[in-house]
């Protein structure tokens, strides 16, 4: 319930835009790869402000990510770059990859029959994946938070095909969920003094080339990252917060995924 609450009250029905802030054109990339998260926070998707009252914005950092100073954020963005979340996520990402095969494969009058009365049927045909009990020792998940994401991977999983044009197969590696919390993360700390705004590209480009190496556009990096936030925490707000949010960066006209090549 408070999950609920909370996406309710962010102010993310649509994208928002400044119209005064230049970037350069490294610049415009990373606030670009930010856009995921931007979006989904209610934030500016195409500058490195955030348009966030900063003692809010200050709150928020220190409560979530415990980062207050140049010292503590320099520690988290060192943590993004040479570790994050992206390893230990990764066998459950091959476990929920594993379902949508399994779901596949199946003819589809019988898996119409089985997503009715019994939806367990597509874990069960992927079980060599899903020993439980090893996945909570990698990822420190409960029983009950791996059940509850693998129960309802299928049908955002379905979404990323339908909606992004992406398949499980396009995703190899989760590094976008790092990369775009790194820039989103650089950005919060240029707007709250704790880096120079001459450093921010310096900061938010730690994960650039690994983005590149494991992505070939935009609408990838949206798809790897609502992977990695439904691993994080998985919910059913999250989930349509997550896939509206990201949508409206394919769809609107003035997005930034629109006019900064991903390839640039």
């Amino acid at each position: 319930m408070m999950d609920t609450l909370g996406h309710a009250l962010m102010d993310n029905d649509k994208l928002h835009f400044d119209t005064a802030e230049v970037l350069t054109g490294q610049e415009q990339w990373l606030v670009t790869l930010s856009a995921p998260l931007s979006a989904f926070n209610g934030d500016f998707v195409n500058a490195v402000a955030t348009g966030k009252d900063s003692d809010v914005l200050r709150e928020g950092i220190a409560d979530v990510w415990s980062v207050h100073d140049r010292a503590s954020f320099e520690q988290t963005a060192r943590w993004l770059v040479d570790e994050g979340q992206r390893s230990a996520y990764r066998p459950l990402w091959n476990a929920v990859a594993a379902i949508d095969t399994a779901t596949r494969e199946t003819p589809m009058l019988l898996r119409m029959a089985m997503e009715a009365f019994f939806p367990a049927f597509f874990q069960i045909k992927a079980r060599k994946s899903l020993d439980y009990r090893q996945l909570a020792a990698q990822s420190g998940k409960s029983t009950q938070e791996l059940s509850a994401l693998m129960t309802g991977s299928p049908s955002w999983v379905e979404a990323l095909r339908k909606h992004f044009q992406v398949s499980a197969a396009d995703v190899p590696d989760l590094v976008a969920w790092d990369a775009v919390r790194l820039a989103s993360l650089s950005r919060w700390a240029v707007q709250l003094g704790y880096i120079e705004r001459a450093e921010f590209a310096g900061f938010a480009g730690g994960l650039a080339t690994k983005v590149r190496e494991a992505y070939s556009s935009w609408s990838q990096v949206s798809a790897a990252y609502i992977a990695g936030g439904l691993i994080w925490k998985y919910s059913d707000a999250r989930e349509e917060h997550l896939l509206r949010t990201n949508r409206m960066l394919l769809s609107d006209a003035r997005s930034p995924y629109r006019s900064v090549p991903f390839a640039g």
